[in-house]
């Protein structure tokens, strides 16, 4: 028994050793370390991961306040946003003869837009708009909703609803027509 207290198994070929072998006489294999070294990556790891998330309680601490500002500066800006009105067939007749020129027109450009109601996803991320005399459009606007009042809005349409909006041009391509993020359902 006295003999067993002072042996342990190899922690790869299990063969019995001395308990104070670093290296094991069968298999040549450093014995221990192991446990020293997951103990070290999880302290690097935590302290990683204290660095970072203090990082993020200092930005969120501000965060808050920023994202007030900013909402804030976005009120004060729609006020001074002057819309350009036009219809969905108009942007479309734009983009259908010169792709170039719908995107040099109307990308970033803060429209009043009219047109049919095609689709209305059934997250409540986005309408999708056409035009209005066009019953086999497939290309139109695709209108992202940007607050829970305008899903409110969106819950009382029906498609082939003829819908006024005011928003920014995102995006304009030839094959997924253009995007926009809705400031206002009319």
């Amino acid at each position: 028994m006295g003999n067993e207290s002072q042996t342990k198994l190899c922690k790869h070929c299990q063969t019995e050793i001395s308990k104070k072998a670093k290296v094991c006489p069968n298999c040549k294999k450093k014995q221990g370390g192991i446990l020293k070294w997951i103990i070290i990556v999880i302290l690097v790891i935590a302290v990683l991961s204290a660095l970072a998330g203090g990082g993020d309680e200092k930005e969120n601490g501000t965060s808050s306040t920023n994202q007030n500002q900013k909402t804030e500066k976005n009120q004060e800006e729609q006020k001074e946003i002057e819309y350009i009105p036009c219809s969905v067939a108009e942007m479309m007749e734009t983009l259908e003869g010169n792709a170039l020129k719908a995107e040099s027109t109307y990308q970033d450009q803060y429209v009043e837009i009219t047109g049919r109601l095609s689709n209305i996803d059934s997250d409540g991320k986005y309408i999708s708009l056409v035009a209005e005399n066009d019953e086999w459009a497939i290309l139109g606007v695709q209108c992202y909703l940007t607050t829970d009042e305008q899903k409110e809005q969106v819950m009382e349409m029906s498609t082939d609803d003829i819908v006024t909006l005011r928003g920014k041009i995102k995006s304009v391509g030839e094959v997924l027509g253009y995007s926009l993020d809705v400031d206002s359902i009319n």
